[in-house]
């Protein structure tokens, strides 16, 4: 029996590209020979090759390709993550870790999910935990509300969301930490 030739479709290699206000020009490349199987993938960088800065090597970006043009795949943020094991690194028996989640909307009306993490300089009662909780979604939905959601993103990677919180609980009490451990588009 003959062997029949397989007919396949030509692939190409497509450049992902980040949004526009990152100094990298190329986040990755993909081979395809469908392009429009390629929309809604996502692609995980890492926060040090994004930024060009060795102190955001524990931060992951997640972009999501939303269209190709010219063998170019263009791409959206879709989360932003602290690494599970940085915040392992900073957290001691001998202090507090608060944990939160809540929904957020951002000024131009996309939902998100912001989840903090707290880390005081020492244990502190149940009161004092619950306290700065409920001010840091307070003052998370009010910074939030202000800003669209690609500002929201570059103050969360500038650290200037972070700083801002970190200001604002400390008057309750002494924070050492105050990272947004998860903040993604739903």
């Amino acid at each position: 029996m003959a062997k029949q030739e397989i007919k396949g479709k030509k692939k190409h290699w497509y450049s992902i590209l980040p949004t526009s206000n990152f100094r990298i020009q190329e986040i990755g490349e993909t081979l395809t020979a469908d392009p429009s199987r390629l929309i809604g993938k996502t692609v995980a960088v890492n926060g040090m090759d994004l930024m060009r800065d060795p102190k955001k090597q524990n931060i992951k970006v997640t972009f999501r390709i939303t269209e190709i043009k010219d063998n170019k795949a263009l791409t959206e943020i879709k989360s932003y993550q602290v690494l599970p094991s940085s915040i392992k690194r900073m957290a001691h028996q001998e202090k507090d870790k608060i944990d939160h989640s809540f929904k957020l909307e951002t000024k131009d009306n996309i939902a998100v999910v912001a989840k903090p993490v707290i880390i005081t300089r020492a244990k502190t009662s149940r009161a004092v935990l619950s306290k700065i909780r409920r001010n840091s979604e307070e003052f998370l939905r009010a910074a939030i509300k202000r800003q669209s959601y690609q500002e929201a993103i570059n103050s969360l990677l500038e650290a200037k969301l972070q700083s801002q919180l970190r200001e604002h609980l400390k008057k309750i009490y002494p924070i050492a930490v105050c990272h947004i451990r998860i903040f993604e588009k739903r």
